[in-house]
């Protein structure tokens, strides 16, 4: 085991820490689009140009043959932006018709797709089953997401999401200082020592272009 300065402690402790950062961000999405059912909140194009700046990233980064860890992490955000278009994919167009239209329009009748709306606005029963469907279990949906609003916006959870945020916030960087003490503790972690003179940059032209157009998806 070296012996390393604080200088050099500190700086390792901040690139685990921002190596963690970036692993879990996007654990709180997931999480929100999974507790809500609902993924209206993000745009499936944004999703997309990211996706691009992901791929492109990590074809750069295989290309130029950068550090292990830049690569995995390159595949990671690749890996993580198809399952979170899949969530959205999933809760905007297929989650609805499942388990509400699916039900509907197996006991309504011929009237048309309307049929459920026009029964709760104008109180008629429509075929049995219909009217109940309509009213209870789609109002208890719509009462379900109007609480959620309600805590949100009148301060019930304000506080206890502020709570919640540091928590999370303080257990990355938790795990960020954890994770460079073991790989410290087991070698995997080794101050890099200051290379002199120039550095050769030449020979990755191909994986700098795939590095602005990476960035330019970040950034659109």
């Amino acid at each position: 085991m070296h012996h390393i300065m604080v200088r050099e402690a500190l700086s390792g402790i901040s690139g685990s820490i921002s190596l963690a950062s970036w692993i879990l961000v996007f654990v709180p999405q997931l999480t929100e689009n999974y507790k809500a059912k609902n993924a209206q909140g993000v745009s499936l194009a944004f999703l997309a140009v990211w996706f691009v700046g992901d791929i492109t990233n990590l074809i750069g980064a295989v290309w130029a043959q950068l550090v292990p860890t830049v690569i995995a992490l390159a595949f990671y955000f690749c890996i993580a932006d198809i399952i979170l278009i899949l969530q959205c994919l999933y809760y905007n167009y297929l989650f609805d018709r499942i388990f509400h239209k699916l039900p509907l329009t197996e006991n309504v009748s011929a009237d048309g797709p309307q049929r459920p709306l026009l029964a709760r606005q104008t109180g008629d029963a429509g075929l049995p089953g219909t009217h109940h469907y309509s009213t209870s279990q789609g109002q208890s949906d719509i009462d379900a997401e109007e609480a959620v609003l309600a805590d949100d916006i009148e301060g019930n959870g304000w506080a206890s999401s502020w709570v919640k945020n540091t928590l999370y916030l303080f257990g990355v960087c938790v795990c960020g200082a954890i994770g460079w003490a073991i790989a410290w503790k087991i070698g995997l972690w080794v101050p890099v020592p200051e290379q002199q003179g120039n550095i050769d940059a030449g020979g990755h032209i191909g994986a700098e272009l795939l590095g602005y157009v990476s960035a330019a998806c970040y950034l659109g």
